[in-house]
């Protein structure tokens, strides 16, 4: 997200990099099996199926164009940060691959550009503005929630109604409650939450 930036400031224990991408599909064969759901499409084209048969596994080919999409989705974020970061797409792949660093390993290897809080952020900025270093500032708090994850998410993956309800009424804490022995999903029952898979999928988790 701050790649882009100007300037880069983390403190030590920041996690930083994480210059990946990490994808696939649900395969719910064996759930199905185990509730006793059967699916099947009908379409038309070689890669019609791609994530939209969640009952099976990729076929070879089907995999083969996954991993491809994938390495294609990889390239293009890596030589975005290298192109921030002034570096080239070469010293990139040596501190990318989905690593993660300290504030600190990240400085040294050029993802960061300077170590500290908010405060050395804050002076730095005022030095980019030319305001004098003692000049009173407003720091201005914007929210970023969970279900603001959750709209962003949907927007990138082009979800449908069905799923993004889903995940609106997941990323409410007062309707999911997790337990260690499973994740039990609650309120999705009535008209909004017609799709046959998501009533199975509730009902087993409930029976757990």
């Amino acid at each position: 997200m701050a790649m882009a930036a100007q300037t880069i400031v983390a403190e030590n224990l920041t996690l930083t990099g994480s210059i990946g991408v990490v994808t696939g599909k649900f395969n719910l064969e064996k759930l199905y099996e185990r509730i006793g759901f059967n699916k099947e499409i009908i379409s038309r084209g070689r890669y019609a199926e791609l994530t939209a048969a969640e009952q099976r596994p990729f076929r070879a080919d089907e995999a083969e164009l996954f991993a491809k999409s994938a390495q294609s989705a990889y390239r293009s974020f890596r030589d975005k940060a290298a192109s921030s970061r002034s570096m080239t797409v070469d010293k990139m792949e040596e501190v990318a691959q989905g690593r993660v660093w300290t504030g600190n390993d990240a400085a040294a290897r050029g993802l960061v550009d300077a170590v500290g809080g908010l405060s050395r952020a804050v002076a730095i900025a005022k030095q980019k503005a030319n305001l004098p270093l003692d000049k009173q500032v407003v720091m201005e708090n914007h929210a970023f929630t969970v279900r603001s994850h959750v709209n962003i998410t949907c927007t990138l993956v082009k979800a449908d109604k069905a799923f993004k309800e889903l995940l609106q009424v997941m990323a409410s804490s007062d309707v999911v409650q997790a337990r260690m022995d499973g994740i039990m999903m609650e309120q999705l029952d009535g008209d909004s939450y017609a799709n046959v898979i998501f009533r199975l999928i509730k009902d087993y988790l409930s029976s757990l």
